[in-house]
């Protein structure tokens, strides 16, 4: 099949898995840096406790600093002079990405607390910076090339779905590794290379819509006031913050996790998890596409997230009996299907810069998405030192394998499974029940959008004509 063009709103091809591919380096890349680098810094390199929690203060204010200037950044490019104002940045800024991802995992010393720590900062913050310039402006691509909410959707499954099939075959194949093993530095050097190839496709096979280079350029200044003036945005942006909290808790600790999972399951535990991940999670984000046109994206993460909180404490305090933790692998399923609203916690964003665009007459992605991750993206951070705390407190041990972990760290591997989950799961519902756009009011301003977006392209047409 060729890359048609289908009717005003429906993705080309060409678009669609242009940008779906993008999720694979961001899942090799993003993912593995994830999954692996507390495990490399805290287990493998043993950096001190109060280090690790120094630097990650470090990198939370980094992290927060860099998204809206690389937000701004990209909204006022001149595409004119450079052709782009949000591809450029994919193409020349992705092999630089993965430049600063190989810098992570190669050592400056095994011995001096201070070295380490030096290398942990430098390096977590530079790929952070990258990161942050090329998946931002990734996702800005989508919303621009279609205002239609089922086909970001679409596109945001497909994306999830390339991006989870390259996370596994990156999580069986390195899971195993040490990081701090030649053979997985070896890996890194692939990853690298590979990322860079998929990186230089999303830049080829994306587009920016033409209508929308006349846009006017705000300031810094506006942009920040105007982001702030949204109640929509600010409202997605306090749901997200705990989305974002939630997902690095259940990535960056798998390697915690699997101590206990192993210990219910010995041998069978990682291929238990990922079973359930897939098969369950993709078929809990179809059944919440399949829901969206009936209940509204709003409605289905009220009641999807209650029912999760619920079941999850419930559950807790079943596992709390060694002789029953084997309900652990019934809280995990039920945790991935009634987390199967995170299908919409990207693609919701999208909605705030639609209204803005209503209301302001001009398209300000990389803004608004800067803008979200000043504020959540510290949440990174947050979460590995809440469960370093966590696991401290319970004697966990650095390195050690599950027969040598004491009891008390199995209790509180159970709290940071389920427990955290929950408080941060029942924080993000109190924002989202405030959520404006719902209903009638989404239906009324998708139709203001449709009528400018006509007028744009009506005028953009004109000047070339």
């Amino acid at each position: 099949m060729g890359w048609e063009e289908g009717p005003p709103g429906k993705l080309s091809n060409k678009n669609l898995w242009g940008y779906a591919l993008g999720s694979v380096p961001t899942v090799i890349l993003g993912f593995v840096f994830g999954l692996k680098y507390v495990q490399f810094f805290y287990d493998d390199l043993r950096l001190l406790p109060i280090y690790f929690i120094i630097g990650q203060v470090i990198y939370m204010t980094i992290n927060a600093i860099n998204d809206p200037l690389s937000g701004q950044l990209s909204d006022r490019t001149n595409s004119e002079k450079w052709g782009s104002r949000r591809i450029i940045y994919i193409k020349y800024g992705g092999p630089i990405w993965a430049l600063t991802f190989l810098l992570v995992w190669f050592p400056w010393s095994f011995d001096n607390q201070f070295i380490i720590f030096l290398h942990y900062v430098i390096s977590i913050c530079l790929f952070d910076t990258l990161l942050t310039l090329v998946v931002l402006v990734w996702l800005a691509t989508l919303p621009e090339m279609t205002p239609d909410l089922d086909q970001r959707n679409k596109a945001h499954f497909i994306s999830i779905v390339l991006g989870t099939i390259a996370f596994v075959v990156a999580f069986i194949i390195l899971f195993p590794m040490s990081p701090s093993s030649q053979e997985f530095r070896f890996s890194t050097i692939v990853i690298a290379i590979i990322s860079t190839i998929f990186l230089l496709l999303v830049a080829h096979m994306c587009e920016e819509k033409p209508e929308f280079r006349k846009d006017e350029k705000f300031s810094l200044g506006k942009s920040l006031k105007e982001c702030f003036k949204s109640k929509t945005f600010v409202i997605y942006t306090l749901f997200n913050f705990a989305m974002v909290l939630l997902g690095n808790l259940a990535l960056s600790y798998v390697f915690i996790y699997v101590l206990l999972l192993e210990r219910v399951s010995p041998g069978a535990a990682v291929a238990y998890y990922f079973l359930i991940y897939i098969l369950v999670g993709f078929g809990a984000n179809i059944l919440c596409m399949w829901l969206r046109p009936k209940w509204g994206m709003r409605k289905i993460i009220l009641v999807f997230g209650t029912c999760r909180v619920i079941g999850v404490l419930i559950l807790f305090m079943i596992i709390l009996d060694p002789a029953l933790e084997w309900f652990i692998w019934i809280g995990f399923l039920w945790t991935t299907f009634f987390g199967g609203y995170g299908i919409f916690q990207i693609p919701m964003n999208f909605l705030a810069i639609d209204e803005d665009e209503v209301k302001n007459g001009t398209r300000r992605e990389g803004m608004f998405m800067g803008i979200n991750a000043l504020i959540t993206k510290p949440a990174a951070s947050l979460g590995p030192i809440i469960a370093t705390l966590i696991l401290v407190y319970f004697g966990y041990i650095q390195g050690a394998p599950g027969a040598e972990q004491p009891e008390s760290a199995f209790l509180g591997i159970k709290i940071l499974m389920f427990v955290v989950p929950a408080i941060v799961v029942s924080l993000s519902l109190i924002p989202m029940y405030f959520y404006p756009l719902h209903g009638e009011s989404l239906k009324e301003m998708k139709e203001k959008l449709k009528e400018i977006h006509q007028i744009k392209r009506k005028k953009f047409l004109e000047s070339i004509a």
